[in-house]
């Protein structure tokens, strides 16, 4: 059973371990990949906006390192973090793989890359190999590539992600590539990835 904290509001969601490798001499109260109610002042957050207050977890894979060994000892490589809302009024839920690069607006490309291969590692070893999850409950599953502080690239862009590629993911894990530093969580089991606002 994965340890998993339930929010009812928004969730800010920031990693730590790049920023702390890198500035050894200055200290922080954080650590790591970081999961609460509010941002922080030092580097940005990927933001789940939740305006309806729908009931979400949040799985830090942190926190559930065990579960990403293997008998024989082997370590699986494995995203930042996992969130999910459970089925409500009959209705199945969403399921969404977070990977979290930050980095400078000329790497993005290929930070998201090997978020990419994380993400579809964690997504195939939790489902598949593991059945930590029964993907049967989610209606949809989402790979989130996101680069807080810098737009990420559009996954769309032919000239980037060519839609053989996507369709090759879709077929390797049963989910949707995302590129976001942001989503919104409209019910149980509707979440965007673009402003709503944007939509209408």
């Amino acid at each position: 059973m994965m340890i998993s904290e339930t929010f009812d509001e928004d969730v800010f969601i920031a990693d730590f371990t790049e920023y702390n490798n890198t500035h050894g001499s200055q200290s922080t109260d954080f650590s790591g990949v970081t999961v609460g109610k509010e941002g922080n002042s030092i580097i940005p957050s990927f933001i789940l906006n939740n305006p309806n207050k729908a009931q979400v977890k949040v799985v830090n894979n942190e926190n559930n390192q065990p579960v990403y060994t293997r008998e024989d000892k082997t370590k699986v490589s494995n995203c930042e973090c996992i969130i999910h809302t459970d089925r409500h009024d009959n209705r199945k839920g969403w399921l969404m793989f977070l990977e979290l690069k930050y980095c400078k607006p000329q790497n993005v490309y290929a930070r998201m890359l090997e978020g990419i291969g994380q993400l579809k590692a964690t997504c195939n070893y939790i489902l598949k190999e593991k059945q930590e999850i029964d993907e049967s409950q989610y209606s949809k599953k989402y790979l989130v590539i996101s680069t807080p502080g810098v737009e990420p690239l559009d996954p769309f862009d032919a000239s980037y992600f060519v839609q053989e590629d996507m369709i090759t993911i879709k077929e390797e894990t049963g989910a949707l590539l995302k590129a976001a530093n942001q989503a919104w969580v409209l019910t149980p089991a509707v979440v965007k990835f673009s402003s709503p606002q944007l939509d209408e």
